[in-house]
């Protein structure tokens, strides 16, 4: 499960980039298309990873092994 929690969290913010980048670029290139296209494609993906992985983060802190 943590394999799991870890790619989806690279997932997460790799797409969170290329949003960032998308933007960024549409903004110095003054392509407004770039800019809109960037967030509606990517942000559903982004959204869903960031929700695993926020569950999984929160069920990792109840499913701790106890140190002895």
């Amino acid at each position: 499960m943590k394999t799991v929690f870890g790619v989806v969290l690279v997932l997460f913010i790799g797409i969170g980039l290329l949003m960032v980048g998308g933007q960024a670029i549409g903004l110095l290139t003054q392509n407004s298309e770039l800019v809109i296209r960037s967030v509606e494609v990517l942000e559903v993906p982004a959204y869903i990873f960031s929700s695993i992985a926020a569950i999984l983060g929160f069920v990792f802190i109840y499913t701790k092994e106890k140190v002895s």
